[in-house]
């Protein structure tokens, strides 16, 4: 996942790769000839693109997270940490996120 994020970011950056709200054809080719040469033939365009459909929500509530305060970003273990009444308050009030998809790799310490 981390290097889909690194193309991902790559590409983004790239003059004309972008339309709009989200990349060109072209980027996603370019994404997938690297996944492609890295993890073998099974990383196509749409698999590519279904697997981000399922991510952009989750890193959506992580952004929102981790503008909360009390919550931090673990570099090692790759989660979010937060403390549990710090959890308990954020819970409170933002019940939708309390999804166990959301809550996937997510450690509460």
């Amino acid at each position: 996942m981390d290097y889909l994020v690194q193309l991902l970011v790559e590409q983004s950056r790239i003059p004309g790769m972008k339309s709009g709200g989200g990349l060109k054809p072209k980027a996603y080719t370019a994404i997938e000839k690297l996944m492609i040469e890295r993890f073998g033939v099974e990383f196509i365009k749409d698999k590519i693109k279904n697997k981000l459909k399922y991510i952009k929500p989750n890193l959506t509530v992580m952004k929102e997270m981790l503008n909360t305060s009390g919550f931090g970003y673990d570099p090692i273990n790759k989660c979010i940490q937060v403390d549990a009444p710090v959890w308990n308050d954020y819970i409170q009030g933002n019940e939708d996120d309390a999804s166990p998809k959301v809550l996937c790799g997510f450690r509460r310490t």
